[in-house]
């Protein structure tokens, strides 16, 4: 059985070029579809069915913004239409995934209805939407974005979804030469224009991938046309320096955003699989790329399969990417966390071949649980692979690049316990200029730590930011027993009286976390700390105990204890897990007013319901090697005991120095003992 990492990549010039799938694969494809994804099949009948009429609905998981109310247009179809004013609506409707449906809806039940449509919805689409050269060249003050229906990034993707349609619809008695030239004139068209329509912030924007994997794909699948051996060399080298300049060495796309650096992933995978199938060369850069960019997404991906909704990310399911992955590279480790079977899309892209070689490929869990993304500025901390694990997702990374999907979220972080959501990133909820969008994107909606109720940088619209804030003191470590990230950043600075701000976690393995954030400043401020829980989460708030807690769902508990007294209030707040839709939750902010040094600590002790949270917490004194009393504004520590085991933990908050504590003496900023019975660990964490 052939695999898909071995193929020789040869240009030989020929014309016939291989599509992701051919009429050879219909039957297996819609066996396989049937048998394994009914679900997905039948919302992908669904959404054709309701294309067919002129209801158009975009709830595609990967639909960048989705929107689950029906449109009907009872006449003729306005392709500029906005609903509800939002025009990422209307960019959806232009980006056509309905086009690629009909013509699976086609293949899967051999009706002819579905081609019909295909072909009057993209003979409609020309008509209402001619494009000339003059307008081209004309809208290059708009950096070549002509109109509504004729913007770079929705081209890109449009033609991609036409030509997935074409190659089941072209077997129909409908289609015929009339159609054939259409859509031939079509595809020049499109080829065009994104072979003009590039800019230098395209180059280092998601845009670049999404427009260029359009043009990749006609100049590949289409060499009769026209100028399609120069829009082909056009395509690699644009890809290939975009793979340069967009991707981090850790993998991550430099945007920062989950949700983009899946759109960004999505695109480099059609060319590189397009390649492999036509054994087409194609610069080594991109192959390595894409290969980094599945393992940041399995460093990233939560026990539930869902990436997180940091930086405008939806709470989507990514096992379907690392399942393409899994395959493409025959990658156990992606297999591992991606689905059993090939998914849904993943058989159309490979077919029948590939399903039998992903249910052959061995699985492993990964070599790695805890993980952190230097340039990027993620940290992600595991306790295993298992979707009841712990997971902790922390964002020390700068805004993003371009500032354009970052959001003000400076040492924010995500908590799983038990593989179920606790403490959440809010979500993103619309890209309209309006207060929700404020409201989504400053800081005090995410996981992290305010100053006299600033934000942390100056929101000044849906896409800039002033002051934007810079990390500072980052710092990571970890192993088999424990993982620790510090983090800080300069966002305060700019007050009259400058505040400097760190945040620290230190993850005791498998046990709990510690939370230390710390504030120097002259004069007194009022300091706040933001958490906001999932929506089904209940909390019970002793202030008496100094103690949050929070059940989640599938029986997680988690306990928040703090060393200080802090003043916590119980706040509504909203969760955005898909664009266009918002929930109701409830957030909790911890406050202290201070001067100097002030500090909270708190330990966050995740427990299941047949589980007793056995912890005692108790306060330690240290001395220095003067064996002088040290103040709690120079160090903070305190054992831990859980029955038989106990840890004790040190922090310095005046730099490394040599301490006595708990019997022993050492030396360090950070420190750890772990002792059982009669053995001690000493960690020295950092110095």
């Amino acid at each position: 059985m052939s695999t898909f990492s071995e193929e020789k990549r040869t240009n030989e010039s020929t014309d016939v070029r291989r599509f992701f799938y051919s009429r050879e694969d219909r039957n297996e494809i819609k066996n396989l579809t049937l048998q394994y994804w009914k679900g997905e099949t039948d919302e992908v009948m669904e959404r054709a069915r309701l294309a067919s009429e002129n209801t158009f609905v975009f709830t595609h998981r990967w639909d960048m913004e989705r929107c689950e109310t029906p449109v009907t247009f009872s006449n003729e179809i306005d392709w500029t239409f906005q609903f509800q004013d939002d025009f990422e609506w209307t960019v959806n409707l232009n980006r056509a995934r309905f086009m690629a449906e009909l013509g699976q809806a086609y293949w899967l039940t051999g009706e002819k209805s579905f081609a019909s449509h295909y072909i009057r919805l993209m003979k409609d689409w020309i008509r209402q939407n001619p494009l000339s050269e003059e307008e081209i060249l004309e809208s290059q003050s708009r950096y070549y974005n002509v109109k509504d229906t004729w913007r770079k990034l929705d081209s890109g993707i449009r033609i991609c979804n036409w030509i997935k349609g074409y190659f089941c619809v072209r077997e129909s008695e409908e289609w015929g030469e009339a159609e054939e030239e259409l859509f031939k004139e079509a595809l020049a068209l499109h080829g065009h224009y994104l072979s003009i329509a590039y800019t230098p912030h395209d180059q280092q924007s998601n845009w670049g991938f999404l427009e260029t994997n359009g043009l990749f794909q006609i100049a590949l699948l289409f060499p009769q046309v026209e100028s399609s051996d120069q829009w082909m060399q056009l395509a690699l080298e644009r890809m290939a320096n975009m793979c340069q300049l967009q991707v981090f060495e850790d993998g991550m796309h430099n945007e920062q955003s989950p949700m983009y650096h899946h759109e960004v992933l999505h695109c480099l995978f059609e060319t590189v699989l397009l390649a492999r199938k036509n054994q087409w060369s194609i610069p080594e850069i991109m192959e390595n790329t894409l290969n980094r960019m599945f393992t940041a997404s399995l460093s990233f991906v939560k026990p539930s399969g869902y990436q997180p909704m940091t930086s405008d990310s939806d709470h989507t399911d990514i096992r379907d990417v690392l399942s393409r992955g899994a395959l493409l590279y025959e990658r156990s480790d992606l297999k591992h966390q991606g689905y059993d079977v090939l998914d849904f899309e993943g058989i159309w892209y490979y077919g029948k071949d590939g399903f039998d070689v992903y249910e052959e490929l061995e699985t492993a869990e990964p070599a790695f649980y805890s993980t952190h993304l230097e340039q990027s500025g993620y940290t992600i901390m595991r306790n295993g692979w298992s979707p009841d694990d712990h997971y902790l997702l922390f964002d020390g990374g700068h805004m993003d690049i371009i500032r354009a999907h970052g959001h003000d979220d400076f040492l924010h972080f995500d908590l799983v316990a038990h593989g179920s959501d606790m403490i959440i990133d809010p979500g993103r909820y619309t890209y309209k200029e309006n207060d929700h969008r404020q409201y989504f994107k400053e800081s005090f909606q995410h996981n992290t730590c305010n100053v006299d109720g600033c934000s942390i940088s100056t929101y000044l619209d849906s896409w800039h930011w002033e002051d934007s804030a810079q990390p500072v003191n980052r710092y990571w470590k970890g192993n088999k027993d424990y993982d620790y990230v510090q983090g800080g950043h300069n966002g305060y600075l700019r007050l009259e009286d400058p505040v400097q701000v760190m945040r620290q976690i230190l993850f005791v393995k498998p046990h709990y976390w510690v939370l230390v954030d710390t504030f120097k400043s002259k004069h007194v401020h009022d300091f706040a700390q933001h958490f906001h829980f999932a929506e089904h989460a209940a909390l019970h708030n002793d202030s008496s105990k100094r103690k949050i807690q929070v059940k989640g769902g599938e029986g997680g508990h988690l306990d928040m204890t703090y060393f200080q007294d802090v003043s916590l209030t119980q706040e509504d707040c909203w969760i955005s897990r898909d664009y266009n839709q918002k929930t109701k939750s409830t957030k909790m902010v911890a406050r202290q007013k201070g001067s100097g040094q002030t500090t909270f600590v708190t330990i966050l002790n995740p427990y299941r319901d047949d589980e007793h949270p056995d912890m005692e917490i108790y306060e330690v004194e240290v001395h220095n090697t003067r064996s002088e009393k040290m103040s709690k504004d120079d160090v903070t520590a305190f054992e831990v005991k859980r029955g038989e085991e106990s840890e004790v933990v040190l922090f310095s908050h005046d730099g490394p120095k040599s301490f006595q504590f708990a019997d022993t003496q050492m030396t360090g900023d950070v420190l750890l003992i772990k002792r059982s019975c009669d053995e001690e660990e000493r960690f020295i964490i950092k110095v």
